[in-house]
């Protein structure tokens, strides 16, 4: 395994240059004639891209299709070269990128099992110590001594990953591996994904599951035209993912993100979510007992007129996976603007949650319909609690007031 001291993958100025020729014919005069006659037009799908990741770092990468994020993971691969920059490795790789890439169509799964895990640095011993632990969680059945080319892509991405998740890799490379399959698959591709990470692999997961990614990364890069656009904590690089792709908040200027309060906010300037309160008891509070009643004083400033302004309220748990959002139009609630164009609104729900700290993100509209709002202003993780429970009633994170009963015989 790498050193824990080094820096396992090392990218410096990466770029990579495609040529894109305008009939097919051109791209056999290319070849013919060479470059000089400019056949093509250049397209950089990446430049400029530097970073460092250290052993058993989980870097999750982000973008919108045709971000780059693709070639990125096959430069780091190895699988792509690079047009500029250098990529330097340290130690061993597996990679599961494109669909079945690397598979051969004409040969059984099993062979192909054989082929790859043998690519990926396995010695004949240690296949066959596991070659029967990849079929078995791979979920193909019978279809495992058929072509590959008969497989569906469901059963191709299971094998592409059962292979992948028993190599002893030091870097793990997944690239949208958990978009095919069922979600029983889901979950058992996470449960090996918590075994790589309790071993200390370094894994690089590119996926459009933000809640994927902000609970098991501890650092994005958000692509965007094949730049760099952030690098840094999963909050804001999500964050900023969001505010560029939710068609309400590319409709409108979409402000800068800043910092207040050690919060994230971004929004037009059209309004402002001014502060936030957690009350219990009449007081106010950062902690609350399981089941105990929690209020939210909100207080929001217009400075411009709103036809329909709406307050969400998002509770999400240490992970960032969101667990319950609600905004005052569900609850039967119509805001009320003072000549000023003050809004006060107190929120008010039960925290019958886990033992655990929690964070509260508020999001200021125009809700225009129910499909189009114009973001006002949002404030991520504005406020955080901690939850305690003196006696243990139910386990993982939300109660939903489950009951049991004995049936008669």
């Amino acid at each position: 395994m790498a050193d824990d001291s080094t820096s396992v993958i090392r990218t410096d100025r990466l770029g990579k240059m495609f040529h894109i020729f305008e009939r097919p014919g051109l791209r056999f005069l290319h070849a013919l004639l060479g470059e000089r006659f400019g056949f093509h037009r250049e397209f950089w799908a990446l430049r400029d891209i530097s970073f460092d990741l250290a052993r058993g770092e989980v870097l999750g990468v982000i973008g919108r299709n045709g971000s780059g994020k693709s070639t990125l993971l096959q430069m780091l691969a190895g699988t792509v070269s690079p047009s500029v920059g250098t990529v330097t490795r340290l130690g061993r790789i597996a990679a599961l990128l494109e669909l079945g890439t690397g598979f051969d169509p004409e040969e059984t799964g099993r062979r192909n099992v054989e082929f790859t895990a043998r690519l990926l640095g396995l010695s004949s011993e240690e296949l066959a110590l596991r070659q029967e632990s990849i079929i078995e969680f791979a979920e193909v059945g019978e279809f495992i001594d058929q072509p590959v080319k008969t497989y569906s892509s469901g059963m191709v991405v299971r094998l592409a990953f059962a292979i992948t998740a028993h190599v002893d890799a030091d870097i793990v490379i997944v690239d949208e591996a958990l978009a095919v399959g069922d979600a029983q698959f889901q979950f058992k591709c996470l449960n090996r994904l918590d075994q790589l990470l309790e071993r200390g692999v370094t894994v690089v997961l590119v996926s459009h599951d933000l809640q994927l990614i902000k609970a098991y990364c501890n650092r994005v890069i958000y692509l965007k035209g094949g730049l760099v656009q952030f690098d840094g904590d999963c909050e804001t690089g999500c964050e900023l993912y969001l505010r560029d792709t939710t068609p309400a908040t590319r409709a409108v200027s979409a402000g800068s993100l800043e910092s207040r309060q050690d919060s994230l906010a971004f929004g037009n300037g059209h309004g402002r979510i001014q502060s936030a309160v957690l009350v219990g008891d009449g007081a106010e509070r950062g902690y609350f007992v399981s089941g105990e009643r929690v209020s939210l004083d909100v207080s929001l400033q217009l400075f411009e007129p709103v036809r329909c302004p709406r307050i969400t309220l998002v509770l999400r748990d240490a992970r960032g996976y969101n667990l319950y959002a609600v905004n005052n139009s569900q609850l039967g609630l119509t805001l009320v603007v003072d000549g000023s164009g003050l809004i006060r609104v107190r929120f008010s729900f039960v925290a019958d949650l886990q033992d655990g700290d929690y964070a509260l993100t508020l999001r200021l509209d125009d809700a225009l319909s129910e499909k189009v709002q114009v973001l006002l202003d949002k404030r991520v993780g504005v406020l955080s609690f901690r939850v305690e429970s003196p006696r243990k009633r139910f386990d993982a994170v939300v109660n939903l007031h489950g009951s049991a009963e004995v049936l008669p015989a």
